[in-house]
């Protein structure tokens, strides 16, 4: 391999890192004179490789397009859209299961409940990691070091009246994830949504993410722990299929034909319990 493509692969690999990062610590981070660095990522930007936003650099969206057509990706999503479909049905809500993508959480599969109000993303779509439940099961994961360096430079924007902005919360919020095991989004990615994570790691793919419950927030509040027991059975699932970090003590088995939960006992689409 050509001097010149290994390092456009270093910046590549440091941004993945980094999640963004501005010329100036690229260049301090790398050990590159600003020039060179930025001669790199502009050729880089032509492409979509990396982008611009606000003045600092990030991955770009090309690199979205060339994962989707890796096999790896493809086999995860494929082998864990049958057990998404039952978590779907199970609760009569959207199933997600996303991936780490720098600062952001990209959607890799889903599957529908049949209900008119869901979070309205498709595989390869983006959400901050701040303010969805996928992306603090994640931030919940990371190094200590890398999820605190994310919470102080990560732009908190409000993307609803609920998002959290200041740090400070959110360094709280993400303790309380650790503590619990799971991940809540309280109508902060979008007004009546509510949405419960929990993280998921498949090393043998080389894969970090999570999956994820959205629906209304009246039924999701109402339903949260037989939710959340649906999400268990599915990451276990998940981890049995494909392989990955299992806690036994932390990770029981609910699911059909386990004792777990069977999905037309504990919802069902109309009632009046969870309507």
């Amino acid at each position: 391999m050509s001097e010149s493509a290994l390092k456009a692969f270093d910046l590549l690999f440091h941004l993945s890192r980094s999640g963004s990062s501005s010329l100036a610590r690229l260049s301090r981070d790398t050990g590159w004179d600003k020039a060179t660095a930025l001669r790199y990522l502009t050729a880089m930007e032509k492409r979509g490789v990396v982008e611009r936003r606000d003045g600092d650099w990030t991955l770009g969206l090309t690199l979205v397009e060339l994962a989707s057509r890796v096999p790896v990706t493809e086999n995860v999503a494929n082998r864990a859209k049958p057990i998404l479909e039952e978590l779907a049905r199970g609760t009569g809500e959207s199933a997600n299961l996303s991936a780490y993508a720098g600062n952001d959480v990209m959607y890799v599969a889903k599957a529908d409940g049949g209900r008119a109000l869901r979070l309205r993303i498709n595989p390869g779509d983006r959400l901050p990691l701040y303010c969805s439940a996928a992306g603090k099961s994640i931030l919940s994961r990371l190094p200590a070091a890398i999820r605190a360096q994310y919470i102080s430079e990560a732009k908190l924007a409000p993307v609803a009246p609920k998002t959290i902005t200041d740090p400070v919360r959110l360094s709280d919020e993400i303790d309380e994830t650790i503590r619990r095991g799971w991940a809540m989004d309280d109508e902060e990615l979008e007004p009546g949504l509510v949405c419960y994570g929990m993280p998921l790691e498949l090393p043998r793919y080389g894969f970090a993410g999570a999956v994820s419950v959205s629906g209304p927030s009246g039924r999701m509040h109402q339903a949260r722990e037989e939710i959340l027991a649906a999400l268990r059975w599915a990451i276990d699932a998940l981890l049995t299929e494909l392989g990955g970090f299992h806690d036994d003590a932390n990770t029981p088995i609910f699911g059909p034909g386990r004792g777990g939960f069977r999905s037309n006992d504990w919802h069902r689409p109309g009632s009046e319990v969870y309507e």
